[in-house]
């Protein structure tokens, strides 16, 4: 694979990541002694975290394919 390809496989994968630790922020915060409390994360910010994660996720598979011809695993039923 050439260098180019390699750098957009890596910079795929760090966009999944952030978009995967982005959304676990909202859905997973951590209570910390002698601080407030989370507070509720509001819809729209959710569902931006949603679509974003989404979004990573089918711009890798997308370059999976066109690089390496794979094709996304299915999905469990």
């Amino acid at each position: 694979m050439p260098d180019e390809d390699a750098e957009r496989v890596r910079r795929a994968h760090l966009r999944l990541r952030k978009a995967s630790q982005d959304l676990e922020a909202y859905t997973a915060p951590v209570a910390m002694r002698g601080r407030w409390d989370p507070a509720p994360v509001p819809d729209q910010a959710m569902a931006g975290a949603r679509a974003d994660l989404h979004a990573a996720y089918t711009a890798l598979w997308s370059l999976y394919a066109d690089l390496l011809g794979w094709d996304p695993p299915p999905c469990p039923e």
